[in-house]
C-alpha cells in the first residue's frame, strides 16, 4: 500500500468524522484525522528538521528515549525516533509504557508505520492510544 492510498483509505474509513477509534475497552487506539492536529504537528515537525518516522509525546526531553514515557501532549516533550518497521515500532511503544494490546492496534491500523508515513503517538490520560499522521503526503 502506498502513502497516499493509506492515508486516504482511512480519510475515507472516516467520513465525516474526525477520528477513528478502534479497539474495546481500556485498550482503545484513536486515530486523530483532525486537520487542526495534523497541522499542529507538521508545523513542529518542519520547526524541528528530523531524521525520524516517530513523533513522541513524552515525559522527558532529554537523555535515552528508552528510559522515558509517553505521555499526553500538554506539557510534553516531543521526542523523534527512526525505526524501521512496524515491528520496531511497536516494541518502541511498548518500552515507553503502552500496553501491547495498544501497540498491536498502532501497527494494524496506521499504514506504514515505521516506515516512509511519519506518526506521532501520545497517551490521553484515560489511557487511549493517539496516532495522527503528520508528513505531508500531498
Amino acid at each position: 500500500m502506498d502513502k497516499m492510498s493509506g492515508i486516504e483509505a482511512l480519510f475515507k474509513e472516516a467520513g465525516k468524522e474526525p477520528e477513528l477509534l478502534y479497539g474495546i475497552n481500556q485498550a482503545r487506539l484513536r486515530i486523530d484525522l483532525r486537520i487542526e492536529d495534523i497541522e499542529t504537528w507538521r508545523a513542529h515537525y518542519a520547526s524541528h528538521p528530523y531524521d525520524a518516522n516517530l513523533l513522541l509525546a513524552c515525559e522527558n526531553s532529554s537523555g535515552n528515549l528508552l528510559k522515558t514515557r509517553l505521555t499526553w501532549v500538554v506539557g510534553a516533550a516531543i521526542r523523534p525516533a527512526m525505526v524501521a518497521g512496524s515491528i520496531q515500532a511497536m516494541d518502541l511503544l511498548k518500552t515507553l509504557g503502552v500496553s501491547a494490546p495498544l501497540a498491536e492496534l498502532a501497527s494494524k491500523h496506521c499504514p506504514e508505520l515505521g516506515e516512509s508515513i511519519i506518526w506521532a503517538f501520545h497517551l490521553e490520560r484515560h489511557g487511549w492510544l493517539t496516532a495522527t499522521p503528520v508528513q505531508s503526503w500531498d
